[in-house]
């Protein structure tokens, strides 16, 4: 009697103290991540156009147009980007959100969240210390911090996928407890399919995984629950539509069409490609930063480690984590290798890790315990203090663009160029008639800075094909710029080879420092077929072509709220 009434509230005071250490250790990770996503925050928008066409898609929500491409001419329905990041944004806009800087809580939260849910799963594998350094790496890793401040969908998927990781393992017993569980694990995969389109290998894994466990109503009902709306918006997207992923898929380079397509013999060549990449940069670039040496042994090690912990997973267990990462790998190496980088590999970086420790635990029993525990120490500390050193390199540099920034305007850190593309686009939301449409090579910056719609230039030399994608969208104008070299390549080849087809509107910025030159784009009938060696001579356009007063109006290319959102009410 004596013993059972001692053991019994001891047994109790373990309990409360392992979930004291695992809500303090919650806690310090979820505060690790928040200092960092505040140390690695900055203001200015981002050069990558998935930002802008973003809040467009959600900016069309709002203001009655649906889900559709308002940033086109044609404005034909959206079907390339699942709808709930831009519902989640259209939420935010309408609670008052004008600026890059407010519209950034879509990401840095998400991060943090994803710190969270990260040690709550790995907590569950390879308990509650190794979890915790696990997350607290996923806190400060570059590629984590970077992303937690660009208007982009990564963070909340990759927020949605952790959540769902842990809701499905919590689901693996039998009883009703775990029943709750698969079911909210099964909506977050949803979310997380109508987040990113590379939700998709999640959905696999799930339905795979009660197939492989002979759970046939869950199975049943899982099935139904997501596949009704996948199939909705799977027809949704085989309409007209601007861009698909499908059709990119193919392509040697979406860049460069001219290179043609690729068939399923080029697939393996796209495997090593991208293979080399993610295993000795984008991966271990994306932890540590990309100013780190050693990133290939890094990486080596890393994805080495990995795949051994993730052998020896299988052989105890085959859950929905252990056929995600096989399928989701897949598709990162599948994808066209110009678009390869760590931002589609952040959704593994927590899994690598787990699977790493249990690769080192496996050692268990050949090494002695000290040398084990000092093991996975130094891979701790050779992760952790590069990747927080990179985030803090970046806040100075954040810094002084930030100072920059409040004297010349938001865009002003990227340089002139970028500055000439975007004082072409404010200009153009007052200085074109109504009902204009341009082509340029950022068409939803265009699109959000000046509310002209915009169609991307067409990407050959031929003067032909060029006019005739202005022909089919109803553009009269085309902006060369210098953002890079393929409005050079494409448009200005395109404009010295048949030059009596357009003329001049009006320039921005300095030539010398990467100006832009609006041009308008002649009537089929008024086109002359004549070449010259230089677009020099190219005539003024008709004054049709600009709005009465335009020269004299007031517009700015330096406000910090995005000039679309303006005049919206809260």
């Amino acid at each position: 009697m004596t013993d059972e009434r001692v053991t019994g509230p001891r047994v109790s005071d373990e309990r409360v103290s392992d979930s004291r250490l695992r809500l303090g250790l919650a806690c310090g990770a979820a505060a690790l991540s928040a200092l960092f996503v505040v140390l690695g925050f900055t203001g200015i928008p981002h050069t990558g156009g998935d930002n802008s066409g973003y809040v467009a898609l959600a900016h069309g929500l709002l203001t009655g147009a649906g889900y559709t491409d308002v940033f086109d001419p044609a404005g034909l329905p959206h079907t390339k980007y699942p709808p709930l990041f831009p519902v989640v944004l259209a939420g935010m806009i309408g609670a008052g959100a004008r600026t890059w800087a407010a519209l950034k809580w879509s990401a840095a939260v998400p991060t943090i969240l994803t710190t969270l849910l990260t040690f709550l799963w790995a907590e569950r594998r390879i308990g509650p210390w190794a979890g915790f350094g696990v997350a607290a790496v996923i806190a400060v890793s570059s590629g984590f911090v970077y992303y937690s401040h660009w208007v982009l969908s990564d963070p909340l998927f990759i927020a949605l996928t952790m959540g769902a990781l842990y809701a499905l393992d919590r689901s693996d017993r039998v009883g009703a407890g775990p029943v709750r569980w698969l079911a909210v694990g099964t909506v977050l995969v949803g979310l997380a399919y109508f987040t990113r389109s590379a939700g998709l290998p999640l959905v696999v894994a799930l339905l795979a995984s009660l197939g492989l466990t002979r759970r046939w109503r869950s199975l049943a009902a899982v099935g139904a629950g997501l596949g009704l709306p996948m199939l909705a918006w799977s027809l949704r997207g085989r309409g007209e539509g601007v861009a698909q992923y499908g059709t990119e898929f193919w392509m040697v380079n979406p860049y460069q069409p001219e290179l043609g397509r690729i068939g399923l013999g080029g697939l393996f060549g796209r495997i090593v490609e991208n293979g080399g990449g993610y295993l000795f940069q984008h991966v271990p670039a994306g932890i540590v930063g990309s100013g780190t040496s050693g990133l290939a042994l890094i990486g080596g090690l890393l994805v080495v480690g990995a795949v051994t912990g993730w052998v020896l997973s299988v052989r105890d267990r085959v859950g929905v984590v252990e056929l995600f990462v096989p399928l989701y790998v897949g598709l990162v190496l599948l994808w066209p290798p110009v678009w390869g980088g760590d931002r589609f590999a952040l959704p593994l970086f927590p899994l690598l890790l787990v699977y790493a420790v249990v690769a080192v635990r496996s050692l268990e029993g050949r090494l002695p315990a000290p040398a084990l525990k000092a093991v996975g120490a130094i891979a701790f500390l050779v992760l952790f203090f590069p990747a927080a050193r990179t985030t803090l390199d970046a806040r100075e540099q954040n810094e002084a663009c930030a100072a920059f920034a409040a004297q010349n305007g938001p865009w002003s850190c990227y340089g002139p160029r970028v500055g000439a593309f975007i004082e072409a686009a404010a200009w153009s939301g007052i200085g074109l008639p109504d009902g204009s449409a341009v082509l340029t090579r950022k068409p939803r910056h265009f699109y959000t800075h000046g509310g002209v719609p915009s169609r991307a230039f067409a990407f050959t030399v031929s003067a032909d094909e060029q006019l005739a994608l202005a022909d089919e969208v109803g553009a009269r104008y085309v902006l060369v710029d210098q953002w890079d070299g393929l409005a050079a390549r494409y448009v200005g080849s395109a404009v010295q080879g048949r030059p009596g087809a357009f003329c001049f509107v009006r320039a921005f910025g300095l030539p010398e420092q990467g100006g832009a030159q609006l041009l308008g784009i002649l009537p089929p009938e008024e086109r002359s077929n004549a070449a010259t060696a230089s677009p020099s001579g190219i005539p003024r356009c008709p004054d049709s072509y600009v709005s009465p007063g335009a020269d004299g109006a007031s517009y700015s290319s330096s406000s910090w709220s995005i000039p679309l959102l303006d005049g919206l009410e809260s």
